[in-house]
């Protein structure tokens, strides 16, 4: 299985647009794997995780058909994590061949293949302000998740878990995938794991465990992680064999406020079995 990051940054992005401090510096001046987007990730070759402003660049710069999506899997509605409007492009005039002779500005007009979105009941909301709900124009199909549920995506099973990342009555969600054999941890905006979300996660073995490093070095959060609580959770992955022997231990979700840049970071967590995540690092499991 193919898991590729798209991005992996937290809010602000990194370098932050409004901020000269050494770590957003540094990042301009080094380029490269130093600069990240909004976190999203895909998984070859028709899922993607969250949905931010810059997913169509990300997509071109990394070489993914994301075109080809049919599962989106979408974990809250931040801004960073969902942009609602933009599903609303795939309305599609039914039995039109061609454009209209005079017309610089209509439907589009290739078939799709239907996008199932999976979310909580805000980013679903959301997206039917800008979808006709199941309408074959836009070939999306709305599902509202329940938390610890089993669901079957083809070739694919997901699990909803409760993220620790409360905003009003919305309830973020993480995410357990599985697929050909390969179990996946998605788990981006959260605080230490709640309760019944750490015993879901005790039920499984991972080859792959993506939890967010939000405020790196900073102080502790409840609805973030820093680089403290990782390395804690990281502990509790591999004292309780949650993380399969050659399995991988990544961290995305950074502000540069309190993080390292790449080039800096890396080097030492890797010391410590845990891997920083780039935007378009690829990971075969």
């Amino acid at each position: 299985m193919l898991f590729q990051f798209l991005g992996t940054s937290a809010g602000e992005q990194y370098p932050g647009f409004w901020c000269k401090c050494e770590n957003c510096q540094k990042a301009r001046q080094l380029g490269g794997k130093n600069i990240r987007k909004n976190s999203c990730a895909w998984i070859f070759p028709n899922c993607l995780i969250d949905f931010p402003p810059e997913i169509f660049m990300q997509a071109e710069r990394f070489g993914v058909e994301i075109i080809e999506t049919e599962f989106l899997l979408l974990t809250h509605s931040h801004e960073d994590h969902f942009y609602p409007w933009m599903p609303g492009w795939r309305r599609m005039l039914l039995g039109t061949k061609l454009p209209p002779e005079k017309s610089s500005v209509g439907p589009r007009f290739s078939e799709l293949k239907t996008l199932r979105i999976y979310g909580n009941n805000r980013v679903c909301k959301e997206v039917e302000k800008w979808v006709r709900v199941n309408s074959p124009e836009y070939a999306v199909k709305i599902n509202i998740v329940e938390q610890f549920r089993q669901y079957d995506l083809g070739e694919m099973r997901i699990i909803p878990l409760l993220a620790n990342h409360p905003d009003g009555d919305e309830r973020g969600l993480n995410y357990v995938i599985e697929k050909e054999g390969r179990t996946i941890l998605y788990a981006l905006d959260t605080g230490w794991f709640l309760p019944d979300t750490e015993a879901e996660i005790k039920k499984h073995r991972f080859d792959l465990v993506v939890i967010e490093g939000t405020f790196g070095y900073g102080a502790e959060d409840e609805a973030h992680m820093n680089f403290r609580k990782v390395e804690e959770a990281y502990k509790l992955f591999k004292t309780q064999n949650l993380l399969k022997c050659d399995g991988l231990f990544c961290i995305s979700h950074l502000c540069p406020h309190f993080t390292p840049v790449h080039d800096e970071i890396a080097p030492l967590m890797a010391k410590k079995g845990i891997i920083i995540a780039y935007d378009g690092m690829e990971i075969s499991i």
